[in-house]
């Protein structure tokens, strides 16, 4: 196969990921708004620091964090909270009699609270500040802010898998097969051409390429060999009357999906480096000197 057709397969494929990316961003962002993802995962990773239940229902009816709850979009509350607001409720919370609270009423009320995991931080909080209540609401925040850290990663992980479930029914509904599409692309080399051309055109006009919208999208992927199209001339026609045509399309659809969950902003970076290459082309050789 030919180096040139090898790369413009290439830029024809990395051109249909990135489109459907697009896409799929867009859907990714609709439905954790519509789930409250954000604002679960906070408020399952509260639930999990402070497992004292008394303490988490004061710490809750807070000013602090009940007027974030209330001036939050989501019926779940807010989808972050600053280590500082939350420090300075979780300790307040811990001594109500008084409205400043010195560090020694802190350590006594913490001494109060029954076995719990969020008591050992408190306590590790209270004896690295040794006496002071900057130094204690600062422990306090750090430690929040480092749970976060790994509540986020666990957000990562199911956006991940939501990004991998909506990708694959992005690629059924659109018939986006990797194996199909290649096969086209290969078997016509105008189709190669025009791929191309277009993602020449992509990669140039959009420096940031989540600023897309929907009929632009839909304007970039038209040309490809994507789509229900029954002809008999498409390398998929009729596909699901043999057992390796649909293992075929199946891993087609697969490899899409799972180059999707990548993220847009990755292909449109390797669609740029795959523009150039093939602009560039070869290096002359230099003459031989004498």
């Amino acid at each position: 196969m030919p180096s040139n057709a090898i790369i413009d397969i290439s830029i024809g494929l990395i051109l249909i990921y990135l489109v459907l990316s697009l896409i799929c961003t867009i859907a990714n962002e609709f439905v954790a708004n519509i789930v409250s993802l954000r604002a679960r995962t906070l408020r399952a990773g509260i639930t999990r620091l402070i497992d004292d239940q008394d303490l988490r229902a004061l710490f809750m009816d807070h000013g602090l964090i009940a007027s974030a709850q209330v001036s939050s979009d989501s019926r779940l509350g807010p989808s972050y909270l600053s280590g500082r607001s939350v420090a300075l409720a979780l300790l307040d919370s811990l001594n109500t009699g008084k409205p400043i609270p010195e560090v020694q009423d802190i350590v006594t009320a913490i001494g109060k609270l029954p076995d719990s995991n969020v008591k050992d931080a408190l306590q590790t909080a209270a004896t690295q500040a040794r006496g002071d209540i900057d130094k204690l609401r600062a422990g306090v925040a750090s430690w929040f802010d480092d749970s976060m850290d790994r509540m986020s990663g666990i957000y990562k992980r199911r956006m991940h898998w939501i990004s991998f479930g909506i990708g694959l029914a992005i690629t059924i509904v659109l018939n986006a097969d990797t194996v199909s599409v290649s096969k086209s692309l290969w078997l016509d080399s105008a189709l190669r051409a025009q791929a191309v051309q277009l993602a020449s055109t992509v990669a140039a006009k959009q420096s940031n390429p989540a600023q897309a919208t929907i009929t632009e999208l839909q304007q970039d992927l038209r040309p490809m060999p994507v789509g229900w199209d029954s002809a008999p001339g498409r390398p998929d026609y009729n596909w699901y009357r043999s057992l390796s045509g649909t293992l075929e399309k199946i891993v087609g659809w697969l490899i899409t999906a799972l180059a999707i969950t990548l993220g847009a902003p990755f292909w449109f970076d390797l669609l740029g480096k795959f523009v150039n290459l093939r602009t560039s082309g070869d290096k002359p050789e230099q003459p031989a000197t004498s």
